[in-house]
């Protein structure tokens, strides 16, 4: 990673020489800010407010887990050009520390309410095994992204904020007869968030098992909001192995607790929560963490609320909820 890291800083040197000679066909074309965004849950947010006012560019493209993505000079020149660049901070897209000299790019987890990992809910609730689980490192959701949980979008109170400091964002970014259309817009997003949170609150107060289980621990904000425990194979960082002895504890605990259902994310391989499934005859889903969605779900849904929707509904089946 280091040596990625110095790479970006040797093109960025580059770009600021060079970089004001290339054009960027999308202003050209269209005369309209450029705003760059990292993650798909800002993207949401920012199409939502600013409709055709300005241009909203996902820098990682749909079907690309955010962890592994590291942008090419194209994408970096892109950025360095663009009106504002959002991204989501607290160490889930290390490569924006290049990026840290750019007058117009908002660290958006300077605005929101941040778990700190030894917050998050117990990954195995049981007494008898949990002290032993948080004793093992292949368990333990305390690595990798430094002192946080990077997921704070999953908060819908979060969402609210990152809402609020957009639309203040636009408002000094856009033109002023736009001011009006924007809040205009937000009002609407807020209130839609507030339902979303609403239907979380209402359909997850009263369930029978109180425990996810999960290929990658992404989900504590949502476990944190709605009153659950999340078990995880990993913890923050997707890619990280568990040992045999996590392996082994997760799978007496979907049995000791008779889970109907695991999770396991889009951008992660299914090999290992299959044969959690396996062993104990619950059935596997997908739950959406949301820092980046597929190219399958970017052309039926492509909407944040909506894939939220999606969650809560097979949230609501794996934890037996009235």
């Amino acid at each position: 990673m280091k040596k990625a890291l110095g790479l970006i800083a040797v093109l960025l040197v580059v770009i600021v020489l060079f970089g004001m000679l290339m054009p960027t066909p999308s202003k050209k074309e269209t005369n309209k800010p450029l705003i760059v965004v990292s993650t798909f849950s800002l993207y949401d947010v920012l199409t939502h407010l600013v409709r055709d006012r300005a241009e909203v560019v996902m820098i990682v493209p749909f079907g690309v887990d955010v962890h592994a993505y590291e942008p090419t000079p194209k994408d970096m020149i892109r950025i360095e050009k663009s009106d504002l660049f959002v991204f989501s901070g607290a160490g889930l897209e290390p490569w924006t520390d290049a990026f840290g000299h750019y007058k117009h790019g908002i660290d958006m987890s300077r605005h929101v309410f941040l778990l700190e990992n030894d917050t998050h809910q117990n990954e195995d609730p049981t007494e008898d095994t949990k002290n032993e689980m948080n004793d093992d490192p292949g368990y333990t959701a305390h690595a990798h992204h430094g002192t946080v949980d990077p997921h704070y979008w999953l908060d819908i109170d979060n969402m609210l904020k990152i809402t609020d400091k957009l639309e203040e964002v636009l408002l000094d970014l856009l033109e002023k007869d736009a001011a009006d259309d924007i809040h205009a817009h937000a009002v609407i997003y807020r209130k839609g968030l507030q339902i979303l949170d609403g239907l979380f609150q209402k359909r997850l107060a009263s369930c029978r098992l109180d425990t996810i289980v999960v290929s990658h621990n992404a989900f504590g904000y949502l476990a944190k909001r709605y009153g659950f425990d999340v078990a995880a194979l990993s913890g923050l960082s997707p890619d990280a192995m568990p040992s045999a002895k996590t392996m082994a504890k997760i799978a007496d605990l979907v049995q000791a607790k008779k889970l109907n259902t695991v999770f396991y994310e889009s951008f992660v391989s299914d090999q290992l929560i299959q044969s959690i499934a396996k062993e104990s005859g619950a059935r596997v889903e997908v739950l959406q963490p949301l820092a980046n969605i597929t190219a399958e779900e970017a052309e039926q849904f492509q909407d944040y609320k909506l894939l939220m929707n999606i969650n809560l509904q097979k949230l609501r089946n794996a934890l037996e909820c009235r």
